[in-house]
């Protein structure tokens, strides 16, 4: 696909995200945003509010040198549930399409139930631009 249909894609979750208040949706700025916050609560004795919220839902996976922002895993959960921002979100949802050999939606779904944060929709408007 070209560079103009994964411009497309991105105006379109921004456009998504902005609409919807409770979205999972994240910018990049804001993805590393909450990585920073996570890191800091984790730190911070006296915890607000908001830090008890934050690390109650994220976790975060160091991969080498990488950080990744995970769901918080409950007592005995071996699966990883990673989140995502716009900005990569083509790109995995692309190799997700063509590990399963162009498959359709719930081929998809299903390559990508290890991210929390990408929704049917976001396959779906993916599949809408792949010819």
């Amino acid at each position: 696909m070209s560079d103009t249909k994964e411009q497309s894609f991105r105006e379109e979750m921004l456009k998504r995200k902005s609409s919807d208040a409770k979205s999972l949706l994240m910018t990049k700025h804001e993805y590393f945003l909450l990585l920073e916050e996570v890191k800091v609560a984790s730190d911070t004795a006296k915890k607000s509010n908001r830090q008890y919220y934050i690390l109650g839902r994220y976790e975060i996976l160091q991969c080498g040198d990488v950080e990744k922002l995970i769901r918080k895993q409950s007592e005995g959960s071996q699966e990883i549930i990673y989140f995502t921002h716009i900005d990569d979100m083509f790109d995995i949802i692309k190799r997700a399409h063509v590990a399963c050999g162009h498959g359709g939606r719930d081929k998809m779904t299903k390559a990508l139930n290890k991210y929390a944060n990408i929704a049917r929709d976001s396959i779906e408007l993916y599949k809408s631009l792949c010819v």
